[in-house]
């Protein structure tokens, strides 16, 4: 008798789709954001179109890709490598993944250092603004910020202990800050120190992703990584190209 052969589930882990979920949307709400702003649209009048759009535009996409993946994985033209198999206990780490470690956490860690200092400064802002003309957009950032520093700055330490079972999720937070500083940039909330914290949590996802890819992987290209640099340079560029 033949057997059917198994089908492969479109869909990960609870975890790994939330995190792959609000990657979507951070992609998708930067991308239709930064259209309406070319558009002629202002940073608050789109702020709300654009996160609806986008939120609907990045899980659609999410679903079709993990849709597709799952087919190429059952034709047998892709050959998936389960991240939660390759990293390796702190006593375990080659010297190779040590030096990648050491780079990654300092990094993470200035990243925090400016981050906790534009989220206080913005709070400060915030609070000397008239009430009526307060953004709540401007407190929502600097609170993430803030609370960003604190958690990354945690995680910072636990890579420096050779301990990388959460550089996915500080990966992910990276991100978030590094399209939250975009969109901080272009409604003026302390610019000046938005761009160091773009650049710093950019160069800070693109580390952590590459983490993850030398670990799991060591092969191929390192596309999440990739991703996340593409992200970091648009919420550089787009806000001075729309300003």
């Amino acid at each position: 008798m033949i057997h059917p052969a198994p089908h492969t589930s479109m869909w990960p882990r609870p975890g790994r789709l939330i995190s792959r979920s609000v990657s979507a949307v951070l992609v998708g709400w930067l991308v239709v954001y930064n259209v309406m702003r070319v558009a002629g649209g202002t940073p608050a009048g789109v702020a709300l179109m654009s996160f609806l759009i986008g939120t609907a535009a990045g899980i659609g996409v999410l679903i079709i890709g993990m849709w597709m993946r799952t087919r190429l994985i059952d034709a047998g033209r892709l050959h998936p490598v389960d991240p939660d198999i390759g990293v390796p206990d702190p006593a375990d780490l080659s010297l190779d993944q040590r030096g990648v470690l050491n780079r990654t956490w300092s990094t993470v860690a200035v990243a925090c250092v400016v981050q906790l200092i534009v989220g206080v400064l913005m709070l400060i802002d915030w609070n000397a603004t008239p009430s009526a003309s307060r953004a709540t957009a401007e407190l929502v950032v600097a609170v993430w910020f803030v609370f960003a520093a604190g958690w990354m700055g945690w995680e910072a330490t636990n890579l420096r202990n050779g301990n990388a079972g959460g550089v996915d999720s500080v990966a992910l937070g990276a991100l978030l800050s590094t399209v939250l500083g975009g969109v901080a940039i272009t409604r003026g909330f302390v610019a000046s120190g938005q761009y160091a914290v773009v650049v710093l949590t950019g160069i800070s996802s693109v580390f952590c992703y590459r983490v993850v890819w030398k670990f799991t992987r060591d092969r191929g290209v390192p596309w999440m990584a990739v991703i996340a640099g593409v992200i970091a340079l648009a919420a550089l560029i787009i806000p001075s190209a729309t300003s």
